[in-house]
């Protein structure tokens, strides 16, 4: 049924974009051109276009070749980017050729900064614009996935292969130790769900705001950074349809290598007899000797994606507008997985006048069904389902460990999971000329989320005795229903008074405003828990059970300015204040003030400069304060908990127990310095960037553990801990990245690079502040694979060094630290291991990450190869433990190299139950790999027909096939290295506690645009 609903929707949106096709040409007659530039070359993508018209638009094929119906006496505007526009009369002739003049400075191409725009080459700050439309290339549900290895110092943080899933994005690494998310602005509004909802076919333009000085402007919100999104708008003199879609399939880009059923056998018993258990009846005398289970083929799948976008955009002499729809559906590779988004934008301008008006809509609607966290590991030896076809479990009978064994997929055809939200984001803007140079501007925005988690689960069975009755502890005996609900909304007004104003070469940009914005949240859950709803297709509960609400509101008031000055392009400085007052603190400490100034020289455009092959050389510098309030509301008052019972001498008494919080809880502050360098050679065909960064997040905002001695060991209500102002961490390094395009004749290339480095490092934590570890890595024994305190980056792995295998099959971890008499340690071995003998045994932060693009095109056709990777960072491999220690479920094939008396030279331990509850599996360096990786994200191949479209209302049309996750070079042994989508405490772990380990997909696509 929801595949039909899928098709109409798809098709009725199809049909909708056909009847917007416009009218045929009347009145017209045929123009033929060609547009190269001053050296005769062809440029292919040229837009060319009658002025004063609605329809008369097309751009330049492969050879610099266009076709247009034209009136007789037109005028042609024809532009493209890294040429100056130029304006073509007609004059009745049929055929034209335009040499468009190069611009030495096409990169002052404006790009979208905090509250305005600017040009390129008057930026004295770090702000970099994305290639769009290479990232439109590739298959998406969340476009921030796309950015990873295209934009130097920006790291995606995702789990890849899963639908849906979460994505974070860290800019200049984690400085923080709350929300490590930057800043999203969506056309001027602020969403709360970063870029989830957003549609890539929409997107023109995106601009991360990467140091201090650039992000400054938006005050407390911008610590992490600013992301800035333009989506498209229409233009005055041409209405344009634009339609897309495509077709992927999706595979596992990888599979493991598990046990077969007469190797389990093998090894089971192998391991009961080193552990003096029993061997399992079914290991040795199986009842069903043909059975053999591949868990690994029925919980992964091969799975479509389909996405699909219209648009239509236009204007008129005072009005412009653009509308769209889009529609992306995408089944997991995991069974039972998937995610589902349906989008609308409208945009629209109207100017007359001194006035401007500008409204942004966008409304997303999502459906997901995530995929499983847990392991959906079963034993080979174990059926899937039994002979009615019913999935089925295994009892003791074959299992050492004396228990049964779930089947570990019938909950996936069982359980009914729902998570749906729907996004609302908009803007209004208002703008006056009050005189030459001055404007007013009024910017309204908000953003509305609601979410809705639901899970139902039915009573079933897995298991029956003889007499068919359901044997309990299998499947689930009772209906149950978990539901919770959230619901957030903001709003921001902004007051703006710009004034820009040139006169003897001298350029003054200046911003002067105020900004309130109101914070909205609520959430409610509701459990059944283990009480029957009273049967499977019941969905409604009134009873007994858990239910939870919670509420926050909060408000920030702030003012700002703002200048930019610059002298004949040459020199330029910029200067900015914002001052936030947040409800988040206490009285008398929620006003933070936070300044940033930047300067530059334009050294190309000096008299003393004649270098020729070099057209562009700019030197910057800046330096900013950012602040963050990344913290519920109120976290500074102190809570009491209970009643709770204590005990008095021999009486038994009723309290409460207080949980202290910090009253001067105050601002976060980030402090960064930026330098940089731009460089242009051979007329820019080749541009160079270097920025070198440093930032210090300091009295960081976060909830820490204080010792023993302050009292505070209690923490009821969910582990809450107390926020202190106290912790400080350092993030520095080089940001390095070029581009180089060139054509000859026919062919054209282009090539975009990058490469970053980075170090992250805690500078303190404050005194009487534990250091902060992770989470469990094993449901069997209390052991955390990661450390975070001074001096160590942040979530470093700890653990124990194993230095080799001893003469019983056992771990040989490293003696390297002891006590003294004062209880200090002394750095020296002192003959036994303990927990002192944990020393730091990797990173999850590379030394350097780095992206690659190339782009060719060819007589209509083109080709894109992206390829991108990491270097340096260690992965935690927590699923180790269940693949070799565990045994409740099947291993790798390669367990069967574990050490035995007759197999001595392996890295393997001993095969026997100790190794669940800790011994051989506690955190040591038998788990970590390399996480370095090569991978090539994307491969492309399109095909333009020009001579098709030659009296035809098309445009464009563009079919093209690719390739994603074609091929990744790494050492790591398991599925994918891009194994989590922390950014904190627990990053680079994959299979923590009962999670499963990431598997991604290979993707294929087939692909169209149209454009008419």
């Amino acid at each position: 049924m929801n595949g039909i609903k899928s098709e109409f929707l798809v098709l009725l949106l199809m049909l909708w974009c056909m009847t917007l096709a416009p009218a045929a040409h009347a009145q017209t007659a045929e123009m033929f051109g060609t547009v190269t530039d001053s050296r005769g070359n062809a440029i292919a993508g040229a837009s060319i276009r009658e002025i004063g018209t609605a329809a008369r638009s097309t751009i330049s094929d492969s050879k610099g070749k266009f076709t247009l119906h034209v009136a007789p006496d037109a005028v042609l505007e024809i532009r493209h980017i890294g040429y100056k526009t130029q304006e073509v009369s007609v004059a009745g002739r049929n055929e034209v050729t335009v040499r468009l003049q190069e611009d030495v400075l096409w990169v002052d191409e404006v790009v979208v900064v905090g509250y305005g725009m600017q040009k390129k080459s008057s930026l004295t700050a770090a702000v970099t614009s994305t290639p769009v439309g290479e990232i439109r290339k590739q298959v998406a549900g969340n476009p921030a996935s796309a950015l990873q290895g295209f934009i130097p110092g920006v790291e995606v943080i995702q789990k890849g292969g899963e639908p849906g899933a979460e994505v974070k994005l860290l800019i200049r690494g984690a400085g923080t130790f709350g929300t490590t998310e930057p800043l999203y602005v969506i056309d001027g509004a602020i969403s709360s769900n970063g870029l989830n909802s957003l549609n890539m076919a929409d997107v023109a333009s995106i601009e991360l705001l990467k140091d201090g000085a650039a992000a400054a402007i938006y005050g407390s919100r911008a610590a992490n950074g600013v992301v800035l999104v333009s989506t498209k708008q229409g233009r005055a003199g041409e209405t344009l349809v634009e339609v897309s879609g495509s077709y992927s399939w999706q595979t596992p880009s990888k599979k493991l290598d598990f046990m077969n059923a007469g190797q389990w056998r093998q090894f089971i018993n192998t391991v009961a007899d080193n552990s003096g258990l029993e061997r399992a009846p079914e290991n040795v005398n199986p009842t069903a000797s043909g059975v053999d289970t591949d868990w690994q083929d029925l919980y992964l799948r091969n799975a479509p994606v389909y996405n699909l976008n219209a648009g239509i955009s236009g204007g008129g002499k005072h009005t412009t507008f653009h509308t769209s729809l889009g529609y992306f559906k995408q089944d997991g590779i995991v069974v039972q997985s998937g995610y589902e988004k349906y989008s609308a934008r409208i945009n629209s301008t109207f100017s007359k006048g001194v006035l401007d008006v500008a409204e942004n809509v966008f409304v997303a609607h999502t459906s997901n069904r995530p995929a499983p966290s847990s392991r959906l590991m079963g034993l080979p030896t174990a059926p899937e389902k039994d002979e009615y076809g019913r999935y089925v479990s295994v009892g003791p009978e074959y299992n050492i460990l004396s228990s049964g064994i779930e089947n570990p997929i019938a909950h996936l055809y069982n359980e009914e999971i729902k998570d749906n939200a729907t996004d609302v984001t908009g803007s209004l803007n208002l703008g006056l000329k009050l005189l030459k140079g001055l404007t007013y501007k009024l910017n309204l925005s908000g953003s509305y989320l609601n979410d809705r988690y639901y899970v139902h689960i039915p009573h079933y069975s897995t298991l029956w005795d003889e007499s068919g009755k359901p044997v309990s502890g299998f499947g689930q005996s009772y209906t149950s229903l978990n539901e919770s609900r959230s619901e957030s909304f903001d709003y921001t007004i902004d007051n703006l008074l710009a004034y820009q104003n040139s006169f003897g070469g001298h350029t003054i940009d200046a911003l002067l405003g105020t900004s309130w914005t109101r914070e909205y949240y609520r959430t409610m859950s509701v459990s059944s828990d283990n009480h029957d709803l009273g049967g499977p297709d019941i969905t409604g509960y009134n009873g007994p059970g858990t239910v939870g609400v919670r509420e926050m509101n909060s408000a920030l008031l702030s003012f700002f300015t703002r200048i930019n000055y610059d002298y004949r392009n040459r020199y330029l400085l910029s200067a900015s204040i914002r001052s936030d007052k947040s409800s988040k603190f206490a009285k008398g400490r929620r006003t933070g003030y936070f300044p940033s100034i930047s300067a530059g020289w334009n050294l190309h455009g000096e008299d003393f400069f004649n270098v020729p092959w070099v057209s562009r050389l700019k030197i910057r510098g800046s330096y900013g304060q950012l602040g963050a309030n990344f913290i519920d509301p109120y976290a500074f008052l102190s809570l009491a908990y209970g009643p709770v019972s204590a005990i008095f001498g021999d009486e038994r008494v009723m309290g409460y127990i207080t949980r202290l919080a910090e009253e001067k809880l105050t601002w976060e502050r980030a402090v960064s310095s930026n330098v940089g360098v731009e460089l242009g050679f051979f007329d820019n065909s080749l541009l160079l960037t270097a920025d070198w960064f440093l930032r210090r997040n300091n009295d960081l905002l976060a909830p820490l553990a204080p010792l023993p001695s302050s009292g505070q060991t209690i923490v009821l209500n969910d582990g809450e801990l107390p926020y202190f102002n106290t912790a400080s961490v350092e993030n520095k390094g080089l940001e390095l990245s070029g581009e180089y395009r060139k054509t000859w004749g026919d062919f054209s290339l282009n090539v975009l690079a990058n490469i970053s480095f980075l170090k992250n490092k805690v500078l303190a934590l404050g005194d009487g502040i534990q250091p902060i570890r992770g989470k469990d890595f094993s449901n069997k024994f209390n052991d955390r694979a990661t450390i975070t305190k001074p001096g160590l980056p942040i979530g470093s792995f700890w653990g124990y060094v194993v230095e080799g295998i001893d003469g019983k099959g056992d771990f040989i971890f490293q003696d390297n630290n002891g006590l003294d008499a004062t209880g200090n340690l002394t750095g020296k071995p002192d003959g036994k291991v303990d927990e002192n003998d944990k020393t730091v045994i990797g990173s999850p932060h590379p030394d350097f990450t780095y992206g690659i693009n190339l782009s060719l095109a060819w007589k209509g056709w083109d080709l894109a190869a992206f390829f991108q990777g990491s270097h340096g960072n260690e992965i935690f491999c927590g699923a180790k433990y269940f693949y070799y220690f565990d045994y409740s479920t099947n291993c790798l094939a390669d367990a069967l190299n574990s050490w035995t008396p007759d197999n001595t030279g392996t890295t393997l331990p001993v095969a026997k139950t100790d190794n669940r509850n800790g011994g051989n599996s506690l955190p040591s360096t038998f788990y970590i790999e390399d996480g370095s990786y090569f991978r090539c994200k994307n491969l492309q191949i399109g095909y333009t027909f020009d001579s098709l479209l030659k009296n035809s209302f098309f445009k464009n049309v563009r079919i093209y096939a690719g390739v994603q996750n074609l091929f990744t070079v790494t050492r790591y042994p398991l599925y994918d290295p891009e194994v989590s989508a922390d950014t904190l405490f627990d990053r680079g772990v994959d299979g923590q506690y009962l999670d499963a380990p990431t598997v991604n997909a290979r993707v294929y696509t087939f692909g169209f645009n149209l454009t008419f």
